[in-house]
């Protein structure tokens, strides 16, 4: 089975490498009732990121920067979290929109563990919401259950 520290590792690397890539915004209350746009305003994110682990109840939240250009304001797939660990091949796949949001699913692996999960992305203009849910399986040990849920805002242009 794989320890807490071990999890908590994976979990933080996968979020800063997925807010080196991604701008993740928090949905103002404003944008409630507005539709979901699926391309975001070019600038400067601020992103937040919580992990739990379902096993040991414990919480993080990681906050974190990202310029997001033009080019990949409307590509959905630059738009969602990369899944990415040293030592781990990672890909999402069936990226697509359902009603109000995007959802694709998350496949990694590696030689001696594999992570799969499910997310779901609903992007505003100038901000955006998601959830994502990852089961980590180390061969041979117990499924470790950890959920992410992410917001974000848009601040600035870049500079």
């Amino acid at each position: 089975m794989l320890s807490t520290h071990a999890v908590w590792r994976a979990m933080f690397i996968l979020v800063a490498m997925w807010a080196a890539n991604a701008a993740c915004c928090a949905q103002p209350a404003s944008a409630a009732t507005a539709a979901p746009a699926m391309a975001v305003k070019p600038g400067l994110w601020e992103t937040t990121t919580v992990i739990e682990n379902a096993a040991t109840t414990s919480r993080r939240a990681l906050v974190g920067r990202t310029c997001v250009v033009a080019a990949d304001a409307s590509n959905l797939a630059r738009l969602v979290p990369q899944q990415r660990e040293p030592g781990m091949q990672c890909e999402n796949r069936d990226l697509k929109r359902e009603g109000a949001s995007v959802v694709w699913t998350i496949s990694c692996k590696s030689a001696d563990a594999v992570h799969t999960g499910k997310g779901r992305l609903s992007i505003f203009a100038e901000s955006y919401l998601g959830t994502a849910d990852v089961e980590v399986r180390k061969h041979g040990g117990k499924p470790v259950k950890l959920g992410q849920s992410f917001s974000g805002k848009w601040l600035q242009a870049c500079s």
